[in-house]
């Protein structure tokens, strides 16, 4: 990734991230180690989420629900 991409990335993230914080304010320190880190981690539990979500489509994880709401995948055993 060039540099202009990963401009463009952080960019995004931040954009991201006031869309849904659209009152917050911060200096560039607290951006770097508050903003982005909290969007890039909302950013990798949606995309886990949706490869869970793919993978159960499959057959290859299984997913169970705990009461209390918590939820827990493990491999199907009918995948080989």
């Amino acid at each position: 990734m060039g540099n202009s991409e990963h401009i463009a990335s952080t960019a995004e993230a931040i954009r991201r991230y006031l869309a849904q914080r659209p009152n917050a304010s911060e200096t560039v320190e607290g951006v770097a180690k508050w903003w982005l880190t909290q969007q890039r981690y909302d950013d990798s539990v949606m995309l886990v989420q949706r490869a869970l979500d793919f993978l159960e489509s499959q057959g290859e994880v299984v997913k169970m629900e705990l009461q209390g709401g918590k939820v827990l995948y493990r491999r199907s055993i009918t995948v080989n």
